[in-house]
């Protein structure tokens, strides 16, 4: 049975570089990675090269080799690394691998602001799919190793549009010694982009924000900002728990709250679960509401969506559940639009009238859906004097469709 070596590099500067990846670079008969990776360590190298990132194409290579040949790659082979498919490939086929850890960006990061980083939420935007919002929503420090679409400032961009307070920490080049060396440096969102004094194309940023301890779960009524003239409707507390019962989110999900009112709802999902949360609102007084109460609860996952639903669903991603909670007469033609979008999405609709209720039967009885029904009545007690009595609130239905 065959062994070859992958190895992390750590950040580019070969000083970083432990002395068993050195032996083993220096040892190795076929060494492959990355152009610029391969450059970072071509003095150590005696034996061949080839540029190549391809599992297969490094697969390949190593069964013509002959020794024991290396694969490099930047940072550690256990953070977001292509090492991680190699390995299985490899193993696959046969061969004893053998893999040597480099220093992460974030690990260096940490030492080089003088900071722990044990409590990071870690997520890599690197030319992959990232939801910020997700991301973001895992801790009150989150590290991004930053690249292609997502950058440093479409990060920066994201937090002042969610009028998130907080602090980017970035770091760009990190270890290099040439000329355009690194560069860390900290500020606002704002503040971050107003810079251009650093290389995007090598950065990452560590986002530190504030974030309000608070249960993970339906929030008292008392917290949210309510208006007064005109007054927005609010699920209230209790139905809001129901709705998250019924509802049962998952990390990672798309969720649309339609006829979101004050976001009391919205935010209650968002701490519910890591989840991408679409708050549609056709009032732009309830919308400027949802970004207070967004901002006061830290709920960073809720993207406030102004305009009048069914027409406002069509350029929302797929959801994977639903709560209407508002539809203004148009219920049939908005539970058409989300089933257009996704037949299997979890529906929950909160009905407090008679005629609502009969409209959505109807409609369920169309679509060929089956729907269960609950009605919640609460009732709370209220202090007179040295007395206390039941206040009753209105009535609901909430009504679960199935396919």
């Amino acid at each position: 049975m065959r062994s070859c070596t992958l190895i992390g590099i750590g950040m580019g500067n070969p000083a970083t570089l432990t002395q068993e990846a050195r032996d083993a670079l220096s040892a190795a008969s076929l060494v492959v990675g990355a152009e610029r990776v391969l450059a970072a360590v071509q003095h150590l190298v005696r034996g061949k090269t080839l540029v190549s990132f391809d599992a297969r194409t490094i697969a390949a290579a190593f069964a013509a080799a002959d020794g024991n040949p290396c694969a490099v790659f930047s940072g550690d082979t256990g953070f977001y690394s292509g090492a991680t498919g190699l390995r299985a490939l490899l193993e696959s086929e046969g061969w004893t691998v053998r893999t040597l850890c480099g220093i992460t960006t974030a690990q260096y990061f940490a030492a080089r602001i003088g900071e722990p980083w044990q409590d990071w939420h870690l997520a890599s935007a690197h030319g992959t799919d990232c939801d910020l919002g997700i991301a973001l929503s895992y801790a009150p420090r989150t590290f991004f190793l930053t690249g292609g679409s997502i950058t440093v400032r479409s990060i920066a961009q994201f937090l002042l549009d969610r009028d998130c307070d907080a602090t980017l920490s970035v770091g760009s080049r990190l270890s290099y010694l040439d000329d355009n060396a690194e560069h860390i440096f900290s500020g606002s969102p704002a503040e971050i982009l107003a810079r251009d004094d650093y290389d995007e194309r090598l950065a990452c940023v560590l986002v530190t924000r504030a974030v309000p301890d608070l249960p993970r779960a339906a929030l008292p009524d008392d917290f949210f900002v309510r208006s007064r003239a005109p007054l927005i409707p609010m699920t209230k507390q209790f139905v809001r728990a129901a709705v998250l019962a019924l509802l049962a989110v998952r990390d990672g999900e798309t969720v649309w709250d339609i006829g979101a009112g004050t976001g009391a709802v919205s935010i209650d999902i968002a701490r519910s679960a890591h989840c991408a949360v679409y708050a549609v609102e056709e009032n732009a007084a309830a919308c400027a509401l949802i970004r207070q109460n967004r901002a006061k609860a830290g709920a960073v996952n809720v993207a406030v969506c102004p305009g009048r639903a069914p027409d406002s669903l069509s350029g929302l991603p797929a959801p994977a559940a639903v709560f209407v909670g508002g539809s203004d007469g148009d219920l049939d033609a908005i539970l058409r639009a989300v089933y257009q979008k996704n037949p299997a999405a979890r529906v929950v609709v909160s009905c407090v009238t008679l005629e609502t209720l009969a409209q959505l039967q109807a409609t369920a009885r169309a679509l060929g859906r089956d729907y269960e029904a609950a009605q919640l009545s609460v009732a709370r007690t209220k202090a007179a004097g040295a007395y206390h009595f039941l206040a009753a609130q209105n009535p609901v239905w909430l009504v679960t469709l199935h396919s």
